[in-house]
């Protein structure tokens, strides 16, 4: 499993390989919103636009990308990070491999 860290600043970019695959992830605050978002590319392909943040949830269940799961998990119990939070490290953001998903779901 491999945690995302995630600075203060409203917009960031950063690549990674994520089961294989060259993975970009953009996440933004979205001052309206008041919410976080994410975009991502996958081999310099846009393949998710403004999927919001939240936690406990899997981002990319709905999707079949093969990559297995990114979720966020929070220390304080907040269902939708805030503008400080995620930055803040009280809310978290992770990858896991279907594998992994595979070995603590059984």
């Amino acid at each position: 499993m491999r945690e995302f860290v995630v600075t203060n600043d409203a917009d960031q970019q950063f690549t990674v390989v994520l089961n294989g695959r060259r993975c970009t992830i953009r996440i933004r605050y979205n001052v309206t919103a008041e919410r976080w978002m994410m975009d991502l590319s996958i081999d310099d392909t846009p393949v998710l636009t403004g999927r919001r943040l939240v936690v406990g949830s899997d981002l990319l269940a709905a999707y079949d990308f093969g990559l297995g799961s990114i979720f966020l998990l929070s220390e304080t119990g907040e269902t939708n990070p805030g503008r400080d939070e995620l930055p803040g490290g009280m809310v978290r953001m992770y990858h896991a491999t279907p594998a992994e998903i595979a070995a603590v779901v059984g």
